[in-house]
């Protein structure tokens, strides 16, 4: 049982950093797109990828902690 706990908490943190690490690749994305004078199609499309992966590692996030409290 210990062990299983120990590989959740690994995964949990693991998540964690990769959450933090989008969400600062995201708003650095965000951030050179409001400051561009004319930003193409292909950075408008990046910040939408940059923004899906981000929300989706947040949905995964509260998922986990739905589960892990039942």
């Amino acid at each position: 049982m210990a062990k299983k706990q120990k590989i959740r908490k690994k995964e949990e943190t693991r998540l964690y950093q990769l959450i933090d690490r989008q969400k600062q690749k995201y708003f650095r994305r965000k951030n050179l797109l409001e400051q561009s004078i004319d930003p193409g199609e292909d950075a408008r499309i990046q910040l939408k990828v940059e923004e899906a992966k981000y929300r989706f590692l947040l949905r995964e996030a509260r998922l986990l902690k739905k589960h892990t409290k039942s």
